[in-house]
């Protein structure tokens, strides 16, 4: 490859990492300006814009699906993490039970 086909394929490549970051914070801005009800709203006299909706409206969809799922998982381990630190205290002296539950209770 010569010197300049080298240049042109990082400028594509830089290009595409910018359109990404471009598109993510379009997705975030979106949600966080109007939620997981986004609304993609077509119109068939700007097909350019409506695609650029649709696929915004795509990426708050897959993103309100990714917040849901770790949301779900973090109170799972959130709730084992309770689990275990009550069994710990059940399991020590008496002495330090009291000091525990003097404490958190």
């Amino acid at each position: 490859m010569t010197l300049l086909q080298i240049i042109f394929w990082d400028l594509v490549k830089l290009g595409v990492v910018m359109l990404g970051f471009l598109y993510a914070g379009l997705v975030l801005a979106g949600y966080i300006t109007e939620g997981p009800r986004f609304q993609p709203r077509l119109n068939l006299s700007a097909p350019a814009r409506s695609g650029e909706r649709l696929l915004i409206w795509t990426g708050i969809k897959i993103l309100d699906w990714a917040c849901r799922i770790a949301r779900s998982t973090l109170d799972e381990l959130f709730t084992a993490s309770a689990e275990v630190a009550s069994w710990c205290v059940d399991k020590s002296s008496p002495a330090v039970q009291r000091k525990v539950r003097s404490r958190f209770i």
